[in-house]
């Protein structure tokens, strides 16, 4: 089934359609969309679907729906993945049913996603600013004793070198640091649960 959604007020996808078993979406000037017609086979349709993003069908792995998040994510091909960008959630919820009963062969599932899951790269930024502070701080430590260190590796910097480099700072400044970063991180982590919201998920 063929179906077409103009959406004059997108920043991004100002037209988005289907037909022939193909997703096609882009930001076109307003005067092309406005002359574009779904029902009519005419050159300027043709030349116009030429300038469109396009995901037929057969190529599609997964379609991902969440509540609160302006887009549907696609993910086709080999490791290929694109957005429908649409900002009125009614349209969005619209063109995301019409999808799911129009392509044969998709399952349907909802489901909230895991803290973990969704928040995994929030999480492994934290282990790893911390795992470094500590590190770093327990040469900080030494080098406040007294203790000397030589830092060997051919010019080279590794993560050994870099931690070694942020000792010599000094215990008051990693602290200061540290604390700088871990508010970003842990600010970003925040946001990040506040957008946790059920999502419809069509797969393979």
């Amino acid at each position: 089934m063929n179906k077409l959604w103009k959406l004059s007020e997108s920043k991004y996808d100002k037209l988005i359609f289907i037909k022939n078993q193909t997703i096609y979406k882009g930001n076109l000037d307003p005067e092309k969309i406005n002359k574009f017609n779904l029902n009519v086979e005419t050159s300027s349709n043709i030349e116009i679907e030429k300038e469109l993003f396009s995901i037929p069908y057969k190529y599609i792995k997964k379609i991902i729906n969440q509540k609160g998040i302006k887009h549907i994510k696609i993910f086709f091909g080999k490791d290929s993945e694109e957005e429908l960008n649409v900002e009125d959630e009614k349209i969005k919820n619209f063109i995301f049913h019409f999808l799911k009963d129009d392509i044969k062969g998709l399952k349907y599932k909802s489901e909230l996603p895991t803290f973990l899951n969704y928040c995994k790269a929030q999480i492994f930024a934290l282990l790893i600013l911390t795992g470094v502070f500590l590190w770093s701080m327990y040469y900080a430590i030494e080098i406040a004793n007294g203790t000397i260190f030589e830092l060997r590796g051919g010019g080279r910097l590794g993560l050994g070198g870099l931690v070694f480099i942020l000792a010599s700072l000094g215990k008051t400044k990693l602290i200061l640091g540290y604390s700088l970063f871990i508010g970003i991180t842990l600010l970003s982590l925040f946001r990040k649960l506040k957008s946790r919201t059920e999502r419809q998920i069509l797969h393979r």
